[in-house]
């Protein structure tokens, strides 16, 4: 069916069969219910709506509603056979399939139908504005009463005069609605209870009805519970929020559905579905409450059980997800045990027990067939301190990619650790195949790396040593294979070296030396020595320079060629080089003072180390301070070495000294590569010739030109020129003849102990050789 309805008042639109027009009291009665059916369902809008020629029309609105009392309605469906409301409601929100129009018709969400008995298809109509999923229990009740009671208004109308009977017949219809309202539930299969609507406080409504199936349901008769309040039905596990809840339902007077446990007369436990409304009389007062009380025991136990066995579903994939997990975690374990995370090479600990296992079948076969490779890569700490820790680790990947490349599938391959990397070679009688794989792991690291915008030339110091004799242990192999490494390191790093015994030795004499340095240190064991720099011309001295001497108590005078460079190794440099500054100044001034010559001028030799120490710039101005020194007489002496790996701190650091006023010489010069790229780049103020060229001066023209040509660029560029090893008179006549004006050597002093170079100092001229 499908009906459209005209836009018409409720009197014009009337059948004849239920003209209204004069029974006002009808209508308000009409008017009252529709109240009453809107706020029991908590619907927006409620109507009356009769049938004429096929379309309905509204017969009466409520004054609450928000939507138009003349709202034309169509619907595609019937009620049903059983006189049950049909709920037509949109979850989603969309409007309803109902098609309401005109004003406010596209705001209906929700819309229940109860079909009024004896009127051939007049309906009681309730809209919502919001969706909603239907009625509960108690309002589909209440609707299907009002509807029953609409009936009997119906009847009642054309039975009875128009005017006479009208206040007799409210009172009739009040009770015909409270008998209505029993013949719908006495058959109904859930339990309803009809109370008082007073008092809320305790004790609590009365009970004055109850139906059939509350007896069924609870065990208790109606005589039993009429005048007790429902809360006979509570008990030890009835929750204390849910009586909040409904108390304050009540108090306000509102609609309320809600779960609860209940018992009954036996003591027994059953959960109900439990749906309450308000009910008003004619006139809107509240005068009764209606209990709809649905027993979902069986709903809750299978719940309990859908819900235990999802909790079981879920421990047992938590258990499995657990196993999986820890399966991982294992796997992961086992792999992090053997391999490097970086590199993903194997790691020290697989190495060490692939060797032991090689060195075992060795033993027991009686031939030696395996060699160990131990790299490390040359001035790697330069990449980390440049270009950071994540440049440092893009480089080490490359490194294993390239490695992995050289070596034999049967071979091992691992990160030893650091910068180290370590290669077990086996199958191999001789060092033919170790050098072979050396020489291609040299040729693999030639090519550049680039690191973002900087190109990395990468090298590797390899030492190899053979297994030797059957019995050796993978600790003392893998000891030789590092001893031969380093002595590729020394002799400059980017080759290998084959182990011997003498390197053996040579690196227990070098761990003893490394003992006694740290020993000399704390006992004081160091002394100074200083070299007069003279006139040529006339012998007076112009300066001196402090020259670091160790004297050992057992093996006598050790040189500084042999101690500096492993000071520097392991880190007493910067503490070594610190004292000699402090013991130099602390002499110089003495002679200044002494002798009354503030312009005394002394030479300190410095190591690269010293100008990456923050704190360097500091403690020499403090030094300076001390002991009252102008700093143009303090000059510090550095080697082309420390510009191998130029950095911004070195720089820094050499501007800040020279901005203090302390003097800067370059020593060994014309031994690097670039000396005079150095002398344009940094600030310096003296440039000492190396002995080398000193000793051929006299007797190689070449030579001459050289220092001739250097000498002469001093005086361009206002450099002072010192020429060291100076040891004849010969040298001395042709360093004067090409404008030297500096010279120091043997010639005209050896390193003086202070008091011999005070001596000199008083003499006014250098003391002899």
């Amino acid at each position: 069916m499908h009906i459209e309805l005209p836009v018409l008042r409720a009197k014009e639109a009337f059948d004849p069969a239920y003209d209204i027009g004069s029974h006002s009291a009808c209508l308000e009665v009409f008017e009252t219910i529709v109240e009453q059916a809107a706020r029991a369902t908590a619907c927006t809008t409620a109507m009356i709506c009769a049938v004429r020629d096929g379309e309905l029309v509204p017969l009466a609105v409520s004054r609450s509603g928000l939507l138009s009392p003349a709202l034309p309605y169509r619907t595609d469906a019937s009620t049903g056979c059983d006189g049950a409301p049909i709920v037509t409601n949109c979850i989603d929100g969309s409007p309803i399939a109902l098609g309401f129009r005109g004003e406010g018709g596209d705001k209906v969400r929700f819309a229940a139908v109860a079909p009024i008995a004896g009127t051939d298809g007049a309906l009681l109509i309730v809209l919502d504005t919001q969706a909603r999923a239907g009625l509960s229990a108690a309002q589909t009740y209440v609707l299907r009463s009002h509807a029953a009671h609409l009936a009997t208004l119906f009847d009642l109308m054309l039975l009875q005069e128009r005017v006479d009977r009208v206040d007799s017949r409210a009172g009739q219809a009040t009770l015909e609605r409270l008998r209505l309202l029993e013949s719908v539930a006495v058959h109904a299969r859930d339990s309803i209870v009809i109370t008082e609507a007073q008092p809320i406080d305790l004790p609590g409504p009365r009970i004055i009805y109850c139906n059939a199936a509350f007896t069924r349901t609870t065990g208790y008769t109606a005589e039993e519970v009429i005048g007790l309040t429902p809360r006979v039905l509570q008990g030890p596990k009835t929750d204390p929020k849910s009586r909040a809840l409904l108390r304050r339902a009540l108090e306000t007077w509102q609609p309320i559905e809600i779960e609860i446990i209940n018992y009954r007369r036996d003591g027994s436990e059953f959960w109900v579905e439990l749906s309450i409304v308000p009910v008003a009389n004619e006139r809107g007062w509240f005068t009764h409450w209606v209990s709809v009380q649905r027993d979902i025991t069986e709903r809750k136990a299978a719940q309990e059980l859908s819900a235990r066995v999802r909790v079981a579903e879920l421990e047992n994939q938590a258990l499995a997800g657990e196993i999986l997990e820890r399966k991982r975690i294992e796997a992961e374990l086992l792999y992090t045990a053997f391999h490097d995370n970086l590199t993903r090479l194997r790691n020290r600990a697989f190495f060490m027990e692939r060797l032991s296992k090689a060195l075992d079948r060795e033993r027991l076969q009686g031939a030696t067939t395996c060699s160990v490779l131990f790299l490390d890569l040359d001035r790697f700490k330069i990449v980390n301190d440049s270009l950071g820790h994540l440049a440092g680790d893009a480089l080490m990947k490359e490194v294993a990619q390239r490695l992995r490349r050289c070596v034999r599938p049967q071979d091992t391959l691992a990160r030893i650790g650091g910068d180290e990397f370590a290669i077990l070679i086996e199958d191999a009688v001789d060092l033919t195949i170790p050098v072979r794989i050396a020489e291609a792991i040299i040729e693999a690291l030639r090519a550049p790396v680039q690191l973002g915008r900087q190109s990395v030339f990468p090298s590797a110091s390899i030492g190899v040593v053979p297994a030797g004799e059957p019995g050796v242990v993978p600790d003392d192999l893998m000891r030789d294979a590092d001893i031969a490494m380093y002595q590729a390191k020394r002799a400059g790093g980017g080759d290998y070296a084959i182990f011997d015994a003498t390197m053996h030795d040579d690196a227990v004499s070098q761990l003893t030396l490394q003992t006694d340095l740290r020993q000399a240190v704390e006992r004081g064991e160091f002394h100074l020595a200083y070299q007069p720099i003279v006139d040529p011309a006339s012998g007076a001295i112009q300066s001196f320079e402090a020259l670091l001497r160790w004297t050992h108590p057992v093996r006598g005078p050790i040189s500084p060629a042999d101690f500096v460079p492993v000071a520097e190794e392991i880190g007493l440099i910067r503490q070594i080089d610190r004292w000699v500054m402090r013991e130099a100044c602390a002499q110089l001034a003495q002679w200044q003072r002494a002798f009354d010559d503030p312009a005394l001028r002394l030479s300190i030799n410095v190591s690269a180390a010293v100008f990456v120490d923050r704190d360097f710039v500091t403690a020499l101005s403090e030094v300076l301070d001390e002991f009252g020194l102008r700093p143009q007489t303090l000059e510090l002496e550095i080697t082309e070495g420390i510009f191998l790996h130029p950095s911004a701190e070195i720089a820094g650091a050499i501007g800040a000294v020279r901005d203090m006023g302390v003097r800067i010489a370059l020593d060994d010069f014309g031994t690097g590569y670039s000396s005079l790229s150095y002398i344009n780049r940094y600030p310096i103020d003296t440039i000492k010739i190396d002995k080398s060229f000193i000793d051929g001066v006299g007797s190689n023209r070449e030579t001459r030109a050289i220092v001739e040509l250097i000498v002469k660029m001093g005086a361009t560029l206002d450099l002072n020129i010192i020429a060291e090893g100076v040891e004849t008179q010969a040298q001395t006549d042709i360093l004067m003849q090409i404008g030297c004006r500096a010279i120091q050597g043997f010639h005209f002093a050896r390193p003086l102990t202070p008091e011999d170079a005070t001596q000199a100092l008083a003499a006014g001229g250098a003391a002899a050789p």
